[in-house]
This record gives structure tokens, sequence and C-alpha cells, in this order.
């Protein structure tokens, strides 16, 4: 009786997970951590190790990790770092190279992580961070819209050019605004959601007019935002604001996907962060799927840009669970897992995974290599939540008329130096 009551104690701890090892995880909440959670029962199944995994919005993680992780104790045993947030985290965190080995999964060699993505986990010349996910620009463009022969027939009278994805910024208003006008469809996508998010949209009209917002120079960061060029950038948005959706001054993710995808008369053209794909090409959650087009960004009158908005997996260094916390890094980043992941619709930042010929069926992966040749950076520092907040509000009051461009950009650049000059620069 005693050896059945010891195994019915055994199991029962095993059941409740009672002493069991458990590792906590801070991620953002878009469709490719949802896609890996759905495989966490084979990680936990093979390692014994169960995953709490939190999701929240992306300024909630910063808003997270800035309380619950500090040098002497922590609540999570692996937090995501956006890679503009880096700088605000990386003297917290293990340096990649003194990860502990794996177990059961082996450590994932650097070389395996896409070269445009891996520098978003460098600090200081220490790698704090994996990154995980292929988190660019990529253009969308409605294969609906530009195979239509009759509008082909009409743009070509009107504009002299053949109807198709836009190359460039000018091509990108001449087709919106044609769209815009006959009622067919809103002409332009924007994001005007969150701080991180609209600070990306300044940067990629900032890069493709020429102009770096903040360079880091004799050991100082300084703002180096040409601002005829800038204010060049922010007017051409405000005329692109003109041809997108009604509430576009306010439209984030959410916002975008049902305008885009859900709506009757859709969306022209817009970016998207690949990661989302698989939710537009859902024919049960979208009017379009396999009816969108993919390809890099269209051109600024001063080059391509493709702004870079990938995550790292980090490890305080206050966590008591950092050997399974690796492990699970090492399993996400397996071939294996990301290739299933590539699968779901989703983009790890795996070169051999998103390489595969196995998904030649699948076209905005060769979009979103074509994309990595212009990935851009945002600005990293640790002022960066500050900036991004003076970005935010300045942008959308240029771009929706309620200040004229050029003072926003003024007012940014203002504002930005007194951050920087608060924090010895």
């Amino acid at each position: 009786m005693r050896k059945i009551a010891a195994i019915a104690f055994v199991a029962f701890i095993t059941i409740s997970g009672l002493g069991a090892q458990t590792i906590n995880v801070l991620l953002w909440d878009d469709p490719y951590p949802k896609a890996l959670q759905a495989m966490l029962p084979e990680f936990e199944k093979a390692t014994g190790i169960k995953v709490n995994i939190e999701m929240l919005q992306p300024p909630q993680v910063l808003t997270k990790t800035s309380v619950a992780v500090s040098k002497t104790s922590t609540d999570y045993d692996i937090v995501a770092m956006d890679e503009g947030n880096v700088p605000l985290f990386a003297n917290l965190m293990v340096p990649y190279e003194a990860w502990p080995a794996g177990k059961k999964f082996p450590k994932v060699g650097k070389e395996t992580v896409t070269p445009a993505m891996l520098d978003v986990g460098m600090w200081d010349g220490k790698l704090v961070g994996l990154p995980i996910n292929g988190n660019l620009y990529v253009w969308m463009t409605r294969k609906d819209l530009v195979e239509n022969p009759q509008y082909r027939k009409d743009f070509k009278a009107k504009y002299n050019y053949d109807l198709g994805v836009p190359k460039t910024f000018k091509q990108m208003l001449e087709m919106g605004t044609f769209f815009n006008e006959r009622g067919i469809s809103a002409g332009f996508g924007p994001f005007n959601g969150g701080p991180a998010g609209v600070h990306g949209e300044a940067i990629f009209m900032w890069e493709s007019y020429g102009t770096h917002f903040i360079d880091y120079q004799g050991g100082k960061y300084k703002v180096v935002l040409d601002e005829k060029k800038a204010t060049e950038g922010m007017e051409f948005y405000k005329k692109l604001m003109a041809i997108s959706p009604k509430g576009a001054e306010t439209m984030a993710h959410v916002e975008r996907q049902a305008a885009f995808a859900a709506d009757p008369k859709g969306v022209f053209s817009m970016f998207i962060w690949p990661a989302q794909i698989s939710a537009y090409e859902d024919p049960d959650k979208s009017l379009v799927a396999g009816k969108i087009l993919y390809s890099a960004p269209p051109a600024g009158p001063a080059k391509t840009v493709a702004v870079r908005g990938t995550w790292a997996l980090s490890i305080p260094a206050a966590s008591k669970q950092q050997a399974a916390a690796a492990e699970f890094v090492y399993w996400w980043a397996s071939k294996d897992i990301a290739s299933r992941l590539v699968e779901a619709n989703t983009i790890p930042a795996r070169s051999d995974a998103l390489a595969d010929p196995r998904f030649a069926n699948k076209p905005w992966l060769a979009a979103i290599a074509e994309s990595m040749k212009y990935a851009t950076a945002r600005p990293r520092l640790k002022e960066i939540p500050q900036i991004q907040d003076i970005v935010k509000k300045y942008w959308i009051q240029g771009i929706t008329g309620q200040t004229p461009c050029v003072d926003a950009v003024k007012a940014i650049i203002k504002e930005t130096n007194a951050v920087l000059a608060a924090a010895g620069n």
C-alpha cells in the first residue's frame, strides 16, 4: 500500500506541475509567437520543461520588461526585445556566448541567422539576444486590381505607363490616386498606431528621401536630420493620407488588416510586417487571400528602404532557470521548428528555412529576401522610448494637417535634441 501511495503521490506531483521546471517567457503579441505557442506541448513533452508565455502589445512589452527585470531579480526567464529597445536592457542580459549548451536541442550557431537580422541582437560588441524573426517592411499590392484589363487600359490612357506593382513613390501615389478617385479602393494603408510603428514610418520616409535621423558621432548621439528632406518626406506621406481609408489618422495593425483584407473595396497598396501575412492569406479571415502581390518597398527619391523590426530573445542574468530558458530558445530557433513556422506562413530569422525550395509556393518569401537587401535599422539608444513619443506626436500632427510639416519637423529636431542633451549627448 505504501508503494502504491508513493507512486500516486509522484503521479500527482507530475500532473499538477508541482516541483516541475517552469520558465516564464514574455513575448510580443502577433501571429508569429502564436504559431509557435501551438507547438509548445511538443517541447514540454520532450524536455519536461513547462513554458508559461505572456504575450503583450509591443509598447506593453517594453513597459513590463522595464519594471519586471533588473540586475538582481526578474519575473521572466526569457524576454523578447524589439531591436530599438536592445540598448535599454543589454546590460541586464546574459551574452549569447555564455548561454548554457542544450541537453535536448543543440545551441544554435549565429551563422544560421539571416545576416540582415543578426545585428539586431548586438550591443557593445556582444550578442545579447538571438534574433528570432525575419521582420522588415515588405510591400503588398492588390493583384486583382492591377491585373484588371479595364483598369489597366484606363490607367495607361491617363498616365502613359503600365499599371502594376509600384516601383517608386511617384508610381505609388499615382496608382493609389487612380483607384481612390474612382471609388474602387483606398489608395494607401498608413500606420499611425503605436509610437514604435509611427517612428518606423518616419524613418522609412526620411531614409527614402536621403536623410538619417540620429547618428553616433564622436562618442555621442546627434540629430542629423536634414530639415528640407525630412519635410519633403512628411509632405509626401501627407499626400498618401489623402488617399487612405476613413480613420487613417489612428490606424494600427488591426485597422489596417480590416481595411485591406475585410473591407469589400479594400486598399490598393501598403507595407506589411511578414508575421502578419498569414492573416491576410487566410481565406477564412481575408477577402483578398491569394490576390496579393509581394515586393520590396517602392523606391523613394534617394533609395529603397525596408525598415527592420526584428525581435531578439534574451535571458536575464537574474534568471535562475537559464539552462531551461536556453533550451527553449534553441528549440524555437532549430531548423525543424523554423521550417514549420514558415509552413504556418510566419517568418523566422533562420536563413536555411527561408531559402528552402519546399516553400517555392509562398511568393512572399522571395519578396522578403529582396527586401533584406535594403534592410534599414531604426536608431538604437537608451532614450528611444521618449524619442518615439516625440516623433509620433509631431508626425501625426504634420501628416494630418494640424501643424505645417516644416514646423512638425522643427519640433521633432528641437525636442529630440533636448532629450539627447539631458542624457549627456
